[in-house]
């Protein structure tokens, strides 16, 4: 054999060896994806099995249907008639197919259970619904649905739906970092008459309040002040408390909270006796960030035009963002005073 052979044979050799390696690595380095595939789907397991009990489970018969979950479940609050129930201190027995018994309505059942389970609340929109899950868990007394459904606050509006009440109690009570014991409605427009003559005789003078505004294109939106509301030529209100916002909008964001512009406070509100209720000011061009004219359902009078005194949020036309234009008409006013 020759060395040109010698050599031809070792090159074909490595390169058959070459081969064999680059298989093997790319042999481990699919075992290693699937292994890394693997860990991966255990850490999930793990994880999912951290809300699973592995101890005693308990089959409840709630008006007729049947519903199976765990001890701890039923003693997650423990306030509720269910931690009663289950706490030991009742000589509470299963029937005989091994099923507890509650002579309720099981149809929204589910809900507290999930709740217990994981400490949030998912329902529907339906105000049915929620007003029927309401009483069963104020049955069940179970406070954290009670104070997440339970419209405590700006009651008897024919403007908000319950879930936009919730969103603004919350609001309020975060602004205002304390307990809020109660809401009066003190002016409804379509009520109590829509010239600004009605709007100061029902509010002036009544302490921190709420104004919904519903626009004539259905859009609605208003501020909080806890500043008086006053008749007279015109002035300006240092407020710091003081937001608006908007709660159906023409961009379809959802419940926007709208605060003051940092240095802006002293022209929160202002008082003038011509107009309804008027937000912010018109530093930056002839609107003000919310003003409501005299007898505002019988033209397009009123104004909006945020980043006066009230920041717009991020991305949105401050002309346009509350009512679908700078000025805009009126369906109806609510006012509701405010006690803490």
């Amino acid at each position: 054999m020759t060395q040109e052979e010698v050599v031809s044979r070792s090159h074909e050799a490595l390169k058959m060896a070459n081969s064999h390696i680059e298989e093997a690595f790319e042999i481990l380095k699919k075992e290693t994806l699937n292994l890394r595939k693997e860990m991966g789907a255990l850490d999930a397991l793990a994880k999912k099995l951290e809300h699973v009990h592995f101890s005693k489970t308990l089959k409840l018969n709630v008006g007729g249907q049947l519903f199976t979950t765990s001890l701890e479940t039923m003693k997650k609050d423990p306030g509720s008639m269910l931690h009663a129930m289950f706490s030991g201190r009742f000589d509470t027995k299963p029937a005989e197919d091994g099923s507890y018994f509650i002579d309720r309505d099981g149809t929204h059942f589910r809900y507290i259970l999930n709740y217990l389970r994981t400490g949030k609340l998912v329902v529907p929109r339906d105000e049915i619904v929620r007003e029927e899950l309401l009483n069963e868990a104020e049955f069940y007394n179970i406070e954290g649905i009670v104070d997440v459904l339970k419209p405590h606050l700006l009651q008897n509006s024919l403007i908000l739906s319950t879930e936009q009440r919730q969103t603004l109690s919350m609001w309020l009570k975060d602004t205002l970092k304390s307990t809020i014991h109660s809401s009066s409605l003190i002016y409804r427009a379509s009520h109590n008459g829509w010239a600004a003559t009605n709007f100061h005789s029902c509010c002036d003078d009544k302490g921190p309040t709420v104004t919904v505004v519903k626009s004539g294109n259905g859009y609605i939106f208003g501020g909080y002040t806890e500043q008086h509301w006053k008749s007279g030529t015109g002035s300006y209100k240092k407020a710091p408390n003081s937001f608006m916002f908007s709660l159906v909008n023409p961009s379809g964001l959802g419940p926007t909270k709208i605060p003051l512009i940092q240095g802006k406070e002293g022209s929160a509100i202002l008082c003038n006796g011509s107009y309804g209720p008027i937000f912010g000011s018109a530093y930056s061009g002839d609107n003000y960030d919310l003003l409501i004219s005299n007898s505002p359902n019988q033209s397009s009078s009123c104004q909006s035009t945020l980043n006066n005194s009230y920041r717009c949020p991020e991305g949105q036309n401050a002309a346009t963002f509350m009512a679908g234009n700078s000025t805009f008409s009126v369906s109806e006013i609510e006012v509701f005073a405010i006690e803490k």
